[in-house]
């Protein structure tokens, strides 16, 4: 019979095998999927704890005996590879949709993403290195001969270093470091291939461990202290193999996909007080040096020299919107201030902050287009300029003539954003993290290359989850700071198609329910902080990303534009419909916390022809659906919507926009005269533009204050929305 001993032992071969197959597993994501995935981590988490009440006589004897130099290494890396499978373990929990479910949320999502991607790779590693260290032994107890265990050595060296250059080649140091917030996988490579370079890549650590622990053995006996030496040199030639090897095969991506320290920003060709029009900005239209000459104050504006150039833009840019059309616009010369207004300024001329995050240098934000104007005519009375505006209960009317601080149009927006350039960002390449505030996971045209960004210009870096100070980067070509990103930025324009025919100094539509703000803000994907993109918002639209940049004027002008007052009137008193759409079940949750709350209808958007059940083939498809600007036909509709005054309308956040199968819902009905109030789920991007998105398809509709819920909510969710509903106006339960 075989002995317990024995028994035992091979138990813990048998567990040991099956933790190495489940880690292979675990790290071939892109072949076994998001279900698998989540049973696969069940099941190791629970061999994990079979393997160590089999060793429980190792935890029982920690503290006895002597540390030898090998004693001491493995007992270092046990307890890191415990930890490290421990905290994998809990992210992996907290995260989980199919296998446990009910402990989705326990820790903050958006953390524990990251989390997990570090510390399952350092699992990988460590249990390599783990695996590695009892190689002596387990080769000792086989007695294989000399001449198999250097042929042996040989081959485990060579995979070693095929290894290294894998776990290069596959951005594996970037995992480690926290580098990057997902897993950029390549779907398009054959399971047994991702299976076979993890395997590779294990062994290359395997072997690492299996010198290691020569090393500690021979430094124990003075006779093999020759060996240490051979093992150490064993290591430095396998890792520069793997190093030779990424150089003479590299990827697409790069090794450092993450360092852009070699890019520098274009620099102006003239000083930043005498910026000339390049080719594309010819057509002066007024006297700059009569204008100059008119204008006599010290509050350090930028000079834009007017000229001629093509606004919106083409129809190859990537991810442009229809209401981009581009066209040929010339604007006067005008100053504009470098920097976003600060909350140090706006309080000095306000009296208060009314901004989400609070510090003096930071860009004010969360006032209104109204507040904005207000702003202006406080900066001009106080700099002892005439007021622009005059604002009264029907509406703000502009004097062109006056010589005090205005918002920008749009036109001399974007023409001072692209200070010469024709390309969607003003640096003339994709924005990095390190150039802008904005949600640097999300770089230009990673939506539909998430899983392999090989072909982009910029690769996910920071996003910050706040304001900066201003001018943190480095300015355009104009000496104009933070253009792209941190906040969006109020223009004076009503928000409406282009009017082809106002080539000069166009000022926008005569009339209208939204204004424009530009720029994108600091939760803001890339793609909407093109420098044609537009967004707009009612006039009282108050939020966490939208702030104001004056300007002034450097010419004479004459005349009038007059902004009506908002014509927008909410209906009251009939019933409120909860309307939604979700895929994961998290926007479902809180419209039912909602219906419990207020005795709402309740009515699921649902397209006719459902999203993928998988998390990353649905991704693909928003993103295809988001690009192409798709509408989706919806499988229910509502009969009776003439009987709703008010929609609580909800959605998940899907690439910093609505899903598109909300705006087949908004384009089927007249919202006219109709409240539309807001809820969505995020992964940590709020709103995104989806208000926008809203805005621009219900124009006619009011829009009341949004609720944004990071995930599920957590279990302040239903305070939230109590205080949600009343400052909605919506106390009672029908």
């Amino acid at each position: 019979m075989m002995s317990s001993t024995k028994r035992n032992n091979m138990i813990r071969w048998i567990v040991d095998v099956v933790m190495t197959i489940l880690l292979l597993c675990l790290m071939a994501y892109q072949v076994t999927g998001e279900m698998a995935h989540e049973y696969n981590g069940i099941a190791m988490t629970s061999i994990v704890i079979v393997h160590q009440i089999l060793n429980r006589k190792w935890y029982s004897a920690l503290f006895k005996g002597k540390y030898n130099p090998f004693r001491r290494v493995s007992t270092i890396l046990n307890v890191l590879l415990l930890l490290s499978i421990a905290v994998t373990a809990f992210c992996g929990m907290s995260m989980s949709t199919y296998a446990v479910p009910f402990l989705y949320g326990m820790a903050p999502v958006f953390l524990v993403r990251r989390v997990h991607l570090s510390m399952s790779h350092w699992a990988f590693v460590l249990m390599g290195l783990h695996l590695g260290m009892h190689i002596p032994a387990m080769t000792a107890a086989m007695q294989l001969k000399d001449r198999t265990k250097t042929f042996l050595n040989g081959i485990l060296f060579c995979l070693s270093g095929i290894g290294f250059w894998l776990f290069l080649r596959n951005r594996m140091p970037d995992y480690l470091l926290f580098r990057v917030p997902f897993a950029f996988l390549d779907y398009e490579k054959a399971g047994w291939q991702v299976f076979l370079e993890n395997l590779v890549m294990l062994l290359g650590w395997a072997f690492i461990g299996m010198q290691t622990a020569y090393i500690c053995r021979s430094a124990q006996k003075t006779e093999m202290k020759k060996n240490r030496f051979i093992s150490a040199a064993a290591m430095a030639a396998s890792a520069l193999i793997g190093i030779v090897l990424a150089f003479l095969f590299p990827p697409a991506e790069g090794y450092m996909a993450f360092d852009e320290s070699d890019w520098s920003m274009p620099q102006a060709e003239t000083s930043q007080n005498e910026v000339q029009p390049d080719a594309q900005t010819t057509g002066q239209t007024d006297d700059t040096s009569e204008g100059q000459e008119s204008i006599s104050i010290d509050d350090q504006f930028e000079y834009i020299q007017g000229g001629s150039f093509l606004m919106g833009s083409p129809d190859t840019e990537n991810w442009r919107i229809d209401d981009e059309v581009q066209h040929e616009v010339s604007v006067g010369s005008f100053y504009m201030d470098p920097y976003e207004t600060t909350q140090s300024e706006y309080v000095r001329l306000m009296g208060s902050d009314p901004s989400t995050f609070s510090g003096d240098d930071l860009p004010v934000e969360n006032i209104s287009w109204l507040e904005a104007v207000q702003f202006a005519n406080a900066k001009s009375t106080d700099a002892g300029l005439t007021p622009v505006y005059a604002i009264t209960e029907n509406g703000v009317t502009w004097d062109l003539s006056a010589d005090g601080y205005r918002l920008p149009t749009e036109a001399e927006w974007e023409y001072a954003c692209r200070a010469g350039t024709v390309t969607p960002f003003n640096t003339e390449r994709s924005l990095s993290a390190d150039e802008a505030n904005f949600y640097g996971h999300y770089p230009y045209e990673i939506e539909e290359n998430y899983f392999n960004n090989s072909v982009l210009e910029a690769r996910p870096g920071e996003y910050r989850q706040t304001t900066i100070t201003v001018g943190s980067f480095e300015p355009n070509a104009w000496g104009l700071y933070d253009m792209h990103g941190n906040v969006n930025e109020w223009c004076w324009d009503f928000y409406g198609a282009y009017d082809m025919d106002a080539a000069e100094d166009p000022v926008g539509p005569a009339s209208g329910t939204r204004h424009v703000y530009r720029g994108g803000g600091w939760n803001d994907f890339a793609k909407n902080m093109r420098s044609a993109y537009r967004a707009a918002g009612q006039e009282d639209l108050h939020s966490y990303n939208l702030g104001v940049r004056l300007v002034r004027n450097a010419g004479s002008r004459s005349g009038s534009v007059m902004a009506g007052g908002s014509d927008l009137h909410a209906e009251t008193g009939g019933k409120i419909l909860i309307a939604y759409f979700s895929w994961g079940g998290n926007t479902r949750g809180i419209a039912g916390q909602i219906q419990a709350q207020t005795g709402a209808d309740l009515f699921e958007i649902t397209p006719a022809e459902p999203y993928s059940t998988d998390y990353n083939t649905v991704l693909m498809e928003a993103q295809a659906d988001q690009h192409d600007q798709a509408r989706p036909e919806l499988s229910e509709h509502v009969r009776n919507m003439d009987e709703y005054d008010t929609i609580l309308l909800g959605y998940p956040n899907w690439w910093a926009s609505i899903p598109m199968p909300i705006a087949s819902f908004l384009e089927e009905y007249d919202f006219s005269g109709k409240t539309i109030i807001p809820f969505c789920s995020h992964g940590g991007g709020r709103f995104g533009q989806s208000l926008t998105a809203i805005a621009k398809l219900a124009p006619d509709s009011v829009i009341g204050k949004g609720l944004s819920v990071h995930y599920k909510g957590g279990s302040g969710l239903p305070d939230d929305i109590t205080d949600w509903l009343k400052e909605n106006g919506i106390n009672e339960k029908q």
